[in-house]
């Protein structure tokens, strides 16, 4: 446990992590890189932060902040990121998460990406936009959700503090799948002290 805590401290003092990251659902204990995202604001100024983590095991080896494009092309297999996407799939579709592809222009290049669930995910945070546009968002907080639902983000993907904490792994492909049934968002927007521990996952 000490080991852990130093691997953590020393990724701050880089300025490279300065967050937690959430448990993903299942465990693996060989070497990997994870798709992460966390909800709040990161080096790029936007929500959500975009970012690739390493891991030993359950142990973070380091992480990297990236751009959401650089993102969106590595997890559609468009640009190569070994450690990422090996096979070069979409890990989307590998996952079943709906509306996430490639753009393709009149010269069947590609022009861009379109994914749908990742502009929904500050609903999960904020009552109101953060961006100044007449949206609402799912919280039940102004700023952040509120303890029920905080709980149920817990209990559902294994993050304490969406504030601090990325999404990662099959969590992260589990809430972009969530994110898309209105059941689901009914049942986050109006989430009790019941509900928060009585919902199935």
């Amino acid at each position: 446990m000490l080991k852990q805590f130093k691997v953590i401290f020393l990724i701050c003092a880089t300025g490279i992590l300065c967050m937690s990251v959430g448990a993903s659902i299942g465990g693996n204990y060989s070497k990997r890189t994870e798709l992460a995202i966390g909800l709040f604001t990161g080096a790029h100024s936007v929500v959500p932060t975009y970012a690739f983590i390493n891991f030993s095991g359950e142990h973070i080896t380091g992480a990297q902040v990236v751009t959401e494009q650089r993102f969106m092309y590595v997890a559609m297999g468009h640009w190569p990121q070994f450690n990422v996407n090996p096979n070069k799939e979409n890990l989307f579709e590998a996952n079943k998460v709906d509306s996430c592809f490639l753009i393709m222009n009149e010269y069947e290049k590609i022009d861009g990406y379109y994914c749908k669930p990742f502009y929904d995910l500050w609903k999960i945070r904020f009552y109101e936009s953060p961006f100044g546009y007449d949206q609402r968002g799912w919280s039940q907080g102004q700023m952040k959700p509120s303890l029920y639902q905080a709980e149920f983000i817990q209990k559902h993907y294994g993050v304490t503090n969406v504030l601090t904490e990325y999404f990662y792994g099959d969590s992260l492909f589990k809430l972009l799948r969530d994110v898309q049934d209105q059941t689901w968002i009914n049942t986050y927007k109006f989430v009790s002290a019941k509900d928060s521990i009585t919902s199935k996952p």
